[in-house]
């Protein structure tokens, strides 16, 4: 894909998400949702921390190359290496909605790592569940230095490949 066509890509993207109404995010856990006990929402009194800037995603479009996670308290991890693949992983985080202060009673599930020709270049903390559905950026000292929301269509592809690997590894 061209530099042109993932620009193109990430403005209808930007002006998809900007035309329609905002959807207040569902805080209801997995666990809830399955009949199970759940846990409190997400409480935002942890560190005021910046939306990632226009033109990270557009590097992120235009070079990454690898897309790898490590889950933190699973055992697998997932990896992709294909334009497509890659652009709709990217596509996940919600440039639209910054998540200004972190919640301090959300767990990071993955760590996700972006690379750009075998250099990791960006480093993110994954949190899903319990009200707790954003992407943090980390600096190489852990530090938070971007953190949006993930898109309710990112939320679901994490929810597939989780409940896929744990099934596998069940049986």
């Amino acid at each position: 894909m061209t530099s042109f066509s993932k620009l193109f890509l990430l403005g209808i993207l930007a002006f998809a998400l900007s035309c329609k109404q905002e959807k207040k995010q569902e805080t209801t856990p997995p666990a809830a949702q399955n009949g199970q006990t759940a846990a409190a929402p997400a409480q935002a009194t942890g560190p005021e921390v910046p939306g990632i800037p226009e033109m990270v995603m557009v590097k992120l479009l235009n070079e990454c190359t690898f897309v790898d996670y490590i889950f933190k308290d699973l055992p697998f991890s997932l990896s992709q290496n294909e334009d497509p693949s890659i652009d709709q992983n990217i596509s996940y985080i919600d440039i639209n909605r910054p998540v200004g202060k972190l919640p301090t009673n959300c767990k990071a599930t993955a760590r996700k790592f972006f690379q750009i020709k075998g250099e990791i270049v960006y480093d993110v903390d994954v949190y899903l569940g319990q009200g707790c559905n954003y992407y943090v950026f980390v600096d190489k000292t852990n530090k938070p230095v971007y953190a949006n929301y993930i898109t309710a269509d990112g939320v679901k592809f994490y929810m597939n490949v989780i409940s896929q690997a744990v099934g596998s590894i069940k049986q």
